[in-house]
């Protein structure tokens, strides 16, 4: 491929030739059909955006379904994120199919095997973009939309997320009407967006309330139970701990229950927690946790839209921020002298 020149104008025989294939390769990649593998088509398409081929690639009869592809199933929005959009496709006499990328795992296999089924669209909810997996969908004519994006993405890519600023200062001013001045937090990953934008609006409301942010009272979390945990232990084991703590998500929540348990802390009467996402156990704690929802019916039913306007041509939005709204249990109470 090296020695051959091409430019846009290139004839398949000469696009065979520059990847070492017959020419009947080249039109099945070019127009979708399958009997070709991963390594072939890659070899192709290498080939096609090297001579600055733009047209998207055909796929061949769409499925009516949509490919659910995620990190893990786990108490952090996935399986309400799947029970939401298989409830919302029904509605649609649409088909879901839940994909695990697991640590570890080679992306490329997964999605070609979602390409062969060749699905009405693909959601992701990963810690990792997938730039050229989403690449590789956008040639197909796959609409591939990123719940919760934890990196910048280019202006082609759809994107679904939350009001996590408003809900950060939702869950902090709650705190702060209950007298409490002295609040900590436990955050997600540095570099998340999500976390970013939550702590953005933690500081926020107590700037607005005349508090000032105190970084001792930001413990970093990472969403995760195990680090999560550590992060409580080290809150509630300061000199002058804080008497209100904002988790920054539901599992960290449940990690900081545990830890004050273990030191006799008790839930609110001496120590206020607010989560963030309002999924299984929050509402079975004792005492019930107060926490920010996020409205997944809403993302799954906005995802599925922006899928259908995608294919019929018809869409504007391509990137969509979805509300919050606080939900108040028992885990806080006012503070008591």
């Amino acid at each position: 491929m090296e020695n051959t020149k091409l430019d846009g104008n290139a004839r398949v025989a000469d696009i065979a030739e520059a990847a070492g294939v017959s020419i009947g390769t080249v039109s099945k990649v070019i127009n979708g059909r399958r009997g070709v593998s991963l390594a072939t088509r890659e070899k192709v398409e290498k080939v096609l955006t090297t001579i600055g081929y733009e047209k998207p690639l055909v796929s061949t009869k769409t499925n009516q379904t949509i490919e659910f592809v995620v990190a893990g199933l786990e108490n952090n929005g996935s399986f309400e994120l799947v029970r939401e959009l298989t409830y919302e496709a029904q509605n649609e006499l649409i088909g879901v199919t839940v994909n695990r990328i697991r640590s570890g795992d080679d992306p490329k296999q997964h999605f070609a095997a979602i390409l062969d089924r060749n699905p009405l669209g693909v959601v992701l909810l990963l810690s990792d973009n997938l730039a050229k997996e989403r690449k590789l969908l956008a040639s197909r004519n796959v609409p591939c939309i990123v719940i919760n994006p934890v990196r910048r993405l280019d202006t082609a890519t759809m994107t679904i997320d939350i009001d996590n600023w408003s809900g950060g200062i939702m869950a902090t001013r709650h705190l702060i009407d209950l007298g409490h001045t002295r609040i900590g937090a436990i955050t997600g990953p540095v570099d998340f967006p999500s976390s970013i934008a939550r702590s953005a609006g933690y500081e926020t409301a107590l700037k607005r309330a005349g508090i000032t942010p105190e970084p001792a009272l930001m413990a970093r979390g990472n969403y995760l139970s195990t680090t999560s945990y550590a992060a409580a232990c080290r809150l509630l084991d300061m000199k002058d701990r804080p008497t209100a703590i904002f988790a920054f998500n539901d599992l960290s929540a449940v990690s900081l229950y545990k830890a004050a348990r273990e030191r006799g802390i008790r839930i609110p009467e001496e120590l206020s927690v607010v989560g963030f996402d309002d999924v299984f156990p929050a509402q079975y704690l004792s005492p019930e946790l107060t926490t920010v929802n996020q409205p997944f019916r809403a993302i799954a039913r906005k995802a599925i839209e922006m899928i259908l306007e995608s294919r019929n041509g018809s869409l504007e939005e391509r990137d969509a921020i979805l509300p919050t709204h606080l939900v108040i249990r028992s885990s806080t109470a006012t503070l008591r002298a």
